[in-house]
């Protein structure tokens, strides 16, 4: 495995290297604006006439740089790529008044019209306007907002995670349960937010999560950026052009830089258990001790989160940096109900819930028990009577009659995050900066109802992110900005008892497992199912994670043309994303019932209301009724480029009016595995089965998409030309990049028993066979690629490393699954619109009515094309006939990717905002919503539908 990360970690250091050099040779643009702000408006006299050549120039009040600009023959000024924070706008003209306007403040993404009135006079007068500008958007229709550093810390904030506040704007809705997907704007998929940090792509493109505060399975923020180093954080909605690959949100952090003041802060909180109430499912005990759990202590709840960040210049005026730290370590108790057999007999036989009762029955029906069974839960193997028990063995801390008890292993999160950012001022026309952050984290816990503590999972994440820009201000009208960006994210999800074989030389502790299973790829107990108890063993999709590194390009150029405030660009981003597939590679066993002959209880029947052997019989007896192993290469590595390009146009039309008009277009390679390992469905070949690199496929499994066009149109319209009163209204088509793991990682569908990434590279099958040879396994997306049970050799070994992969493994018969992809998938995009009014009441008191709708399209569902149609259920064939099942019998759900989902979403919303003043700030936002769709999330949909249906 190491020789495998060494070769792609040499590949990443090669594409890295050449990136670097590249962007010194050529640059596009795929984000224009990024984590800067913009400064514009005209410069009139008192009767509205516009001046040109009147000097304006833009003073960062913090950092003491300032810009120089000349206004057009249209009256017109524009400073874009400005560093987020408070400036002063000055104008000058020939006999006129020098003008300032102070306490002009410049957030993240966004732009700030400031339009000057200069009055007659001498230049060595002048008038100095103090106030704010007023809280409404004159220059565009982009809804959403800004937190900055302030609000975010004087708000509570539950583990300091700033992801935690997105759902203070309108639109924008978190979804309880703690999954890593929750975060969904305006009914858009959760995993179609588009991350950002200081203005570069800063989601993974394995599953769409993002990099900075990414979740761990156990806890939400696992490696976090550093609160007091955010700047602000903004939410964009329907956004410009120069903005897309995700039609949800775009959520753009912006880190703080250095000034010419030295600054810093320090902070520690903490949390303790002691001050907190127990928790519902961990009661305390009764008068006689007895909890019903095999603790009944007080579940740990420690929280230590620390760090500090420092700022100041270099050189004043000119160089400054900015760094912080911020650590976490938490315990966190879990209360996971699972259900588990009885070590002692009951005072009635019950052999579906009690081990001993299990093992009395098969012994009374003179039927061998199996060693291997005994010795996993702790059972004598001597004759066992009704007042014997087992201890458990890997069944942790069962009460002696209990068949459910919680599960209360604790969460160990430890994180480390540091970052660091240098803005350099060369001269006038050229500014630097760059930012560097890394976190690394390490968990141990539980995401699950586990038996054991010795199958907690081990999660160590690792994830970097390093940016550079460089801004030229050729002229007045011309600013060119070249920006560099480099994502790295490491995850991992190991096995608590990775360390022990499954080789029969032991127990629990000792040299291995009982059970030999001939798997010595990896270690841990097989995943081992006796319903209907909680499995025994980790999760079987378990080891495994993924390794994404990726790097884009950007260059944008603003120029100012009259009243139209252009912006050209074009870009490209590599993305590799490096898969560990986990599914059954320690193999699973499970136990349904009915396989010990001679052996019938009435408490455990058939399918047909027939007395049967129950599982827990069956699982002593030795008798599994299926297993599964993957089989052949874990590892798949998918390429892909991403190239856009755009154009926009922010045209004022009149002094009361601006439209904004932009056009993106975007392409992205369809994504390929650089061995030829990814697979398909095909009626039309010979076994149903092609792989990537044969001739009918090609260099990958889905056809190219090339006519993506993106457009864009706003307008605003200032109604008494004094930017108080504001109608705004846009519309948009955005398209979205579907993440990799979407197709290579999907463990929610029929087919999770077995592995969307299979085994063998050798090839698919070349004759239609049943079963099929062992080069089955050549893709990524056929499911189970399974060795066969039948029959097992519980006393022996279960996976006999010669045995042929089996279509029809299991005692059962059943079929293998299927993943598959329309190879004419599209881009899945979502058609966005607004409309609504904005007054300020005040200079810093506003209140915002908007009408949002949007219309998903081609989204992504999967359905079985192999469902069995109720016309075929007949009295001869009372269970239906599969629409493959003549042409191939050896398959069974076959699952496709297709663009075969729509939603529709239509909202009043509304957000009354107060800017700090006299002490006090707020945000207030209300939504009125309803969304429809028939498919809500790209992964882990367990669609059946075989055609399309609108709600």
């Amino acid at each position: 495995m190491n020789s495998v990360w060494n070769v792609a970690r040499a590949r990443r250091t090669t594409c890295v290297l050449a990136a670097i050099l590249g962007v010194l040779l050529f640059s596009l643009s795929l984000f224009a604006q990024g984590n800067f702000g913009r400064i514009l408006g005209t410069v009139t006299d008192q009767s509205g006439g516009v001046i040109s050549g009147a000097m304006v120039t833009i003073i960062d009040k913090d950092r003491g740089v300032a810009r120089t600009l000349t206004t057009d023959d249209a009256g017109e000024y524009n400073a874009p790529t400005l560093i987020p924070g408070t400036y002063i706008v000055r104008a000058e003209a020939n006999g006129f008044k020098r003008l300032e306007r102070q306490n002009v403040v410049v957030e993240v993404g966004k732009e700030v019209r400031v339009d000057l009135t200069v009055q007659p006079g001498e230049q060595t007068q002048s008038v100095t306007v103090t106030e704010a500008v007023p809280l409404v958007e004159t220059t565009n229709a982009t809804l959403g907002g800004t937190l900055n550093n302030a609000d975010i810390n004087d708000m509570p904030l539950n583990g300091r995670n700033y992801q935690n506040l997105l759902n203070l704007r309108p639109g924008v809705m978190i979804q309880p349960g703690g999954s890593p997907w929750t975060q969904s704007t305006n009914n858009i998929r959760p995993d179609e937010t588009a991350w950002m940090l200081d203005g570069v792509i800063n989601a993974n493109f394995a599953d769409a999560r993002p990099v900075a505060n990414m979740p761990s399975p156990l806890t939400d923020g696992a490696v976090i950026l550093p609160i007091d180093a955010i700047q602000e954080f903004n939410l964009e909605e329907n956004a410009k052009a120069e903005y897309g690959w995700k039609p949800g949100a775009v959520v753009n952090v912006g880190i703080r830089s250095g000034t010419n003041t030295l600054h810093g802060s320090a902070y520690a909180f903490g949390r303790y258990q002691a001050l907190d109430a127990r928790n519902l499912f961990n009661p305390a005990p009764d008068a006689s001790g007895n909890c019903g759990q095999a603790s009944c202590a007080k579940l740990p709840t420690q929280l230590e989160q620390f760090g500090g960040v420092v700022g100041g210049p270099i050189k004043k005026d000119k160089l400054f940096f900015f760094a912080g730290y911020e650590g976490l370590r938490s315990t966190v108790g879990n209360a996971f109900g699972t259900s588990v057999p009885a070590t002692a007999s009951f005072p009635t036989p019950n052999p579906k819930s009690s081990m001993v009762d299990a093992i009395i029955a098969l012994q009374n029906a003179s039927v061998p028990v199996s060693p291997v069974s005994l010795a996993l839960m702790g059972c004598s193997t001597g004759k066992l009577t009704t007042a014997s028990t087992c201890t458990g063995g890997v069944v942790q801390g069962a009460s002696p009659n209990a068949t459910s008890y919680i599960s209360s292993f604790p969460n160990n999160n430890v994180s480390d995050n540091g970052i660091a950012k240098i803005d350099y001022r060369i001269n006038d026309k050229h500014m630097v900066n760059g930012m560097f952050w890394e976190g690394k984290y390490n968990g141990l816990g539980e995401d699950h109802a586990q038996v054991s503590s010795a199958f907690e999972i081990p999660i160590p994440i690792t994830t970097r992110t390093a940016i550079g820009n460089w801004i030229w201000t050729a002229t007045s009208s011309l600013v060119n900005e070249a920006r560099f960006g480099y994502n790295y994210v490491n995850f991992y999800q190991g096995v608590g008892d990775g360390n022990i074989l499954a080789d029969g030389s032991g127990l629990t502790g000792g040299a291995g497992y009982p059970i030999n299973t001939g798997v010595t790829a990896v270690g841990g107990l097989p995943d081992i199912s006796i319903t209907p108890f909680t499995f025994i063993g980790e999760w079987p999709n378990r080891p495994g994670g993924f390794v994404n590194p990726y790097y884009d390009f950007a260059d944008s150029l603003s120029y100012l043309r009259g009243k139209h405030a252009l912006k050209f660009g074009g870009g490209f981003t590599h993305i590799e994303v490096d898969t560990i597939s986990g599914n059954t590679v320690r193999g699973r066993i499970d136990f349904k019932g009915g396989q010990t002959p001679g052996v019938t209880s009435p408490k455990c029947l058939s399918s047909k209301g027939a007395p049967q052997s129950c599982p827990l019989e069956d699982f002593f007896a030795g008798n599994p009724s299926r297993g599964l192993l993957l089989a052949g290469q874990r590892f798949r590595t998918s390429i892909e480029w991403a190239y856009a390009g755009f154009v926009q146009d922010d045209w004022r039309v009149a002094p009361k009016l601006m439209l904004n008009l932009g056009l993106r277009y975007s392409y992205v390679t369809p994504f390929h595995e650089i061995n030829n390992l990814f697979g398909n469905f095909d009626p039309n070949s010979t076994t149903g089965i092609v792989q990537q690199g044969q001739p009918s496929v090609g260099s990958s499994i889905v056809h190219p998409d090339r006519k993506n066009f993106s457009p864009r149109v706003g307008f605003a319209w200032d109604i008494s030309g004094k930017g108080m009163t504001v109608v705004r209204g846009g519309a948009s088509v955005i398209y979205s990049t579907i993440p990799v793991g979407t197709f290579t990682a999907q463990l929610g569908l029929q087919n999770s028993t077995g592995t969307s990434i299979a085994a063998d590279p050798a090839g698919a099958c070349t004759t239609q066979v049943t079963p099929c040879p062992q080069t089955f396994g050549g893709t990524n997306v056929l499911a189970n690629a399974t060795y066969s049970l039948t029959p097992a050799n519980w006393n022996g070994v279960v996976f006999p490393t010669g045995g042929g992969i089996s279509c029809t493994g299991g005692k059962g018969g059943t079929p293998c699954n299927l993943l598959a992809i329309d190879p004419n998938l599209k881009a899945p995009y979502v058609a966005s619109w607004n409309l609504g009014v904005q007054h300020a009441f005040a200079n810093n008191l506003s209140l915002e009515l908007s009408y949002v709708g949007n219309e998903g399209e081609r989204l992504l569902l999967f359905r079985d094309l192999n469902q069995i149609p109720p016309s075929s259920i007949t009295a001869a064939t009372p269970n239906g006939v599969r629409p493959y099942a003549t042409q191939f019998p050896y398959l069974q759900f076959i699952n496709q990717a297709s663009n075969g989902a729509y939603s529709n979403y239509n909202s009043l919303q509304a957000t009354l905002t107060k800017r700090l003043s006299h002490g006090l700030s707020f945000l207030a936002g209300y939504t009125y919503g309803h969304g429809l769709d028939n498919g809500s999330l790209n992964r882990l949909e367990p669609s059946l539908r075989t055609a399309p249906i609108r709600s």
